[in-house]
């Protein structure tokens, strides 16, 4: 039987870039959809996309690193960040807390790290950025190849997809299994200047049985000037970076970026994760 699987990853409240995706991923003829992560967080629109997901009945729900940072709100922990960058996680988990419904927040605090899905006789690991945790530089795409061998140390999966690094990329383990990043639907970003990226990625796999007969790498165009008026309309806490970033395909989440946006609406003074998040209470 053959099956055609729709990877996403990355979606960071991007709804505009995510109802693009999964249209372009129905013509192409996806009869799954499998979901790495950070669905939410950075974008206007996080209980849209987690509405999207639900509707094409997406088989794999994963923490990412974004969804990490309510599991810790909600345990009273800081975030791993530090600095300036603290101040944006506290100030981006009370924008969606209030744009989530509770249920929502509640369920995506609890994903597992690791999901294994089974297509015919295929097994597939679905995570993140590793099995144990869904943050990191370990799998960034010049790294070292034993943190990608660590996907698939301990499983019997035949391939191993995860997401994180917003980079669309198809390496081997040692022992010859597949690993796949989709790339980013939401903040598909480049790194220096070869080439300025603003189209949604995400990428389809098509099997037969146990086989896998392709990898499709998709970049897909959508109404970015929709999304940035959502997040004008929304008031979208570091609106200005997000935009900048749709416009450009250019990375602006830098520390000193962050460290002016704060200091011009005057955050430098939130120190207290569960303070500022109990606005909406």
């Amino acid at each position: 039987m053959s099956r055609s699987l729709c990877l996403i990853a990355d979606v960071h409240g991007n709804a505009s870039a995510l109802e693009a995706v999964l249209k372009d991923a129905a013509k192409a003829g996806c009869t799954d959809y499998l979901s790495v992560g950070d669905i939410v967080k950075r974008g206007p629109r996080p209980q849209k996309c987690v509405d999207l997901l639900r509707q094409v009945k997406t088989k794999s729900w994963v923490m990412g690193n974004h969804e990490k940072t309510y599991h810790d709100m909600l345990a009273d922990h800081d975030p791993h960040t530090q600095g300036a960058k603290r101040i944006m996680e506290i100030i981006l988990n009370a924008y969606d807390y209030f744009y989530l419904n509770d249920l929502t927040y509640q369920w995506l605090a609890n994903l597992p790290y690791l999901q294994i899905c089974q297509f015919e006789g295929l097994k597939i690991a679905i995570m993140h950025a590793l099995p144990n945790k869904s943050w990191g530089n370990e799998t960034n795409p010049r790294s070292d190849q034993e943190n990608f061998d660590q996907m698939l140390k301990k499983s019997a999966a035949d391939l191993a997809v995860y997401g994180h690094t917003h980079k669309q990329l198809m390496r081997y383990s040692t022992q010859d299994r597949l690993v796949i990043n989709p790339g980013s639907v939401g903040m598909p970003t480049t790194s220096g200047t070869w080439q300025h990226n603003n189209l949604a990625q995400y990428t389809i796999l098509r099997l037969t049985g146990a086989d896998v007969l392709e990898i499709d790498f998709r970049r897909v165009a959508y109404d970015i000037q929709s999304e940035i008026m959502t997040a004008c309309e929304r008031n979208l806490p570091y609106g200005d970076l997000y935009c900048d970033l749709l416009r450009t395909g250019e990375y602006t989440y830098s520390v000193e970026r962050i460290e002016e946006y704060n200091q011009r609406y005057q955050y430098d003074s939130i120190t207290n994760f569960k303070e500022y998040f109990a606005w909406k209470k």
